[in-house]
């Protein structure tokens, strides 16, 4: 019954038709376009960025520190004022031991601390900023390899930022686009 009477009314008033779709076409054209998903897009007015060791030891941010300038996409600035984005190294090192004493309550089990083990695992995180707006433009996060020697260790940190630095890479610059 509905529809017979909206066609009811549309045969009969063409004019409010016609006023409604110029309508609708009007606000359509107005909206704003949306903000580009693509991070190539989002990164194409930048051309400086800052880099802050935001946690963790310098292997992983010198890494990606070095990748960051031989690439050459953007001016690697020493102060955050006039960068146009920040990109923000985090890491953490691997599960831990760490030898303790007792505490003064001897005969309480959970105060002896003994032996602790940290077995989390270790990773690299790259974080990239717009600079005035403080908005998350890109995230990856990248696990290290466990190593018993040290050396071994720091191989695995430097190929894990070198890891995600490519991750970030391509995705700034992916192969389809010039």
């Amino acid at each position: 019954m509905a529809a017979t009477t909206l066609s009811l009314f549309l045969r009969r008033s063409p004019t409010l038709l016609s006023i409604a779709l110029m309508l609708v076409t009007a606000l359509v054209a107005q909206q704003t376009p949306p903000i580009s998903q693509n991070l190539s897009d989002r990164l194409a007015f930048g051309k400086s960025m800052y880099l802050k060791n935001e946690h963790g030891g310098h292997i992983a941010f010198d890494a990606i520190s070095t990748d960051m300038q031989n690439w050459g996409r953007f001016t690697i600035l020493n102060t955050p004022e006039k960068a146009n984005f920040i990109a923000d190294v985090t890491s953490y090192e691997s599960g831990t031991v760490t030898l303790g004493g007792n505490t003064s309550a001897s005969d309480d089990r959970s105060a002896q601390t003994g032996v602790r083990r940290d077995l989390s695992s270790s990773s690299i995180t790259l974080k990239i900023y717009d600079a005035k707006t403080n908005r998350e433009l890109w995230t990856g996060t990248e696990k290290i390899k466990s190593a018993f020697k040290k050396k071994t260790e720091q191989d695995n940190v430097v190929a894990a930022a070198e890891k995600l630095f490519v991750r970030f890479h391509d995705a700034a610059e992916p192969l389809g686009k010039p």
